[in-house]
């Protein structure tokens, strides 16, 4: 099958190509420059690339009518009512461009968020917008993503990298249900085309609850062979929180506001559904930590 990608350079798109590949699929990247894509990615020679900034509709090429699927790993804009027009705008131009295919399936990946943060009413109001393309559309919503380079990755590590550990009282006790980035890519593989999972919108997340503090705790056993000696402060704002963790880690600062915001509350996914269209068994916190430091992955949990 032929298959499109938007967001072919972001976390999650540059894991797929390689698990769409294996699979004999032909996959199309839709990007905004060649020449970069071409050094960033090793996977530029199996693919075909297409040139296109989806905030600017006109300087799109066209794209191939015989698709059929596309992905769209967009990623997501800092949080702030211009960014989240733009978001919009990206989401309207990519409809437009699928409507002139023959696409049958669009996937799409996005968060948890029962709380409707801006963040998660801008990803809500891009899937609406999805809606209107003339195919199916299947939202995969996930919980805190563990693999290597992924955002959470980077947020334990810089938190546990000096002791005591420092975190806001919230943080603590917001319970997560974290994935691996190798069964985020599994799922999506796997929705691909599957009718079941047609204008559906499904939770994908691993097999633990924990809270982030235990996270910490995992993580310093793990991954720094310590044990985690963690403080918790009564009040911090969430403007301090973001610098904080802006200063401590490689995240950004816009990012680590969204991070914040979502420790606030418990992301755990209410919906088991898609186990019964793709039968598959999650690795554990543990197991996904593990995978990240090049350890095997098939440990006693």
């Amino acid at each position: 099958m032929k298959i499109l990608l938007a967001g072919a350079n972001g976390y999650i798109g540059s894991r797929l190509i390689p698990a769409l590949l294996k699979e004999g699929h032909v996959v199309v990247c839709l990007v905004r420059d060649k020449k970069l894509f071409e050094k960033q990615s090793a996977y530029a020679g199996q693919v075909t690339l297409v040139t296109g900034d989806l905030l600017r509709a006109r300087n799109m090429e066209p794209l191939p009518t015989d698709i059929d699927a596309a992905y769209y790993l967009v990623n997501a804009l800092p949080q702030t009512s211009g960014f989240a027009g733009l978001e919009a705008l990206s989401a309207e131009n990519f409809v437009d461009a699928i409507n002139n295919t023959y696409c049958k399936h669009i996937i799409s990946l996005s968060e948890i968020d029962d709380q409707l943060t801006e963040a998660g009413l801008s990803r809500q109001h891009v899937e609406e917008i999805l809606r209107r393309a003339d195919t199916a559309l299947t939202v995969l919503k996930t919980t805190m993503i563990i693999g290597p380079g992924s955002i959470a990755n980077e947020l334990l590590e810089g938190l546990t990298k000096k002791s005591p550990i420092l975190i806001a009282s919230k943080w603590a006790k917001a319970q997560e249900q974290p994935i691996a980035t190798c069964d985020v890519v599994t799922y999506l593989v796997d929705s691909l085309l599957n009718k079941a999972t047609f204008d559906s919108e499904f939770h994908i997340s691993g097999p633990e609850i924990l809270t982030f503090r235990e996270m910490l705790t995992v993580y310093a056993d793990v991954c720094r062979r310590s044990k985690a000696n963690i403080i918790t402060l009564p009040q911090v704002s969430a403007a301090l929180s973001s610098y904080w963790l802006n200063y401590l880690t490689p995240i950004s600062y816009s990012h680590a506001k969204t991070l914040v915001e979502n420790l606030k509350y418990d992301v755990i996914s209410r919906d088991d559904a898609i186990k019964q269209i793709i039968p598959h068994q999650c690795l554990t916190f543990k197991q996904a930590l593990l995978q990240s430091t090049d350890f095997t992955c098939q440990v006693k949990s």
